[in-house]
């Protein structure tokens, strides 16, 4: 099962997907493309994995353990 944490001004909400239902994982793969159209930046935890061992991702991946979603910080 995968999970996406998508951290917001709203909080931490989640979505879940599992490789063995297609439906969670179109509805994933959707909410992943909405997020990356407004601009959020994904990175992908190996399982078991630290934050340090996070890599940034440009496209879903329905084999992901975990998927966070952050706002991109913006200079002044």
């Amino acid at each position: 099962m995968g999970v996406m944490r998508i951290l917001d001004e709203s909080g931490d909400s989640t979505v879940t997907w599992s490789i063995e239902q297609a439906a969670t994982v179109e509805r994933a793969e959707a909410v992943f493309e909405q997020l990356l159209a407004k601009r959020r930046i994904a990175f992908a935890v190996p399982a078991g994995g630290r934050a340090e061992d996070a890599e940034r991702i440009r496209a879903f991946d329905p084999d992901a353990e975990e998927i966070i979603w952050v706002r991109p910080i913006q200079g002044g």
